[in-house]
């Protein structure tokens, strides 16, 4: 009978933590979901101050159904249902939207206004 007991108490214990060890990670993933894309988000706003600065920069980076643009000094970027704004402070104008790929990143200053170009 206490072999049975302490069988049942494992058991009961074992249960516990599996549910709990899924209910922890189902939480992170959101959240590590809601970091990475804020990483990129400012990988692309420190790519376009760069070129801004010096003329061009470069930026390769796996973009999956992702949005991104710029006018008059405002960039958006949005990736599944997230979405990040940011003011530059310079002049900007591009949009890209759906765009899927390992991307090569291209943002070049002409003239005044900065650019970007998306290439696979």
């Amino acid at each position: 009978m206490v072999e049975i007991l302490e069988y049942v108490i494992v058991f009961a214990v074992t249960a516990l933590l599996s549910g709990f060890s899924v209910l922890v990670v189902q939480g992170s993933l959101p959240v590590l979901r809601q970091t990475q894309n804020g990483a990129e988000f400012d990988e692309l706003t420190g790519a376009a101050t760069s070129a801004d600065l010096e003329g061009t920069s470069t930026v390769v980076m796996p973009l999956s159904d992702a949005s991104i643009g710029c006018s008059q000094g405002i960039m958006t970027f949005s990736s599944g249902a997230l979405n990040y704004t940011s003011q530059v402070g310079f002049a900007c104008s591009f949009a890209y939207s759906g765009v899927t790929c390992l991307c090569k990143l291209v943002f070049s200053r002409n003239s005044d206004v900065l650019g970007l170009q998306v290439e696979n």
